[in-house]
């Protein structure tokens, strides 16, 4: 079973009508700041 991620690395990618968007380097996750909520990213995977 695999271990959740707890985000200790992060970037802001993105800021949008005063929210800020970060992004976990460790596992991509994309979250918004103020909750730490995940949210749909529309970027591109392989």
């Amino acid at each position: 079973m695999q271990t959740p991620c707890e985000h200790k690395k992060t970037v802001v990618i993105a800021r949008r009508d005063g929210v800020d968007y970060m992004e976990c380097l460790d596992c991509k996750q994309i979250f918004e700041a103020e909750d730490l909520e995940p949210v749909t990213a529309d970027a591109d995977e392989e």
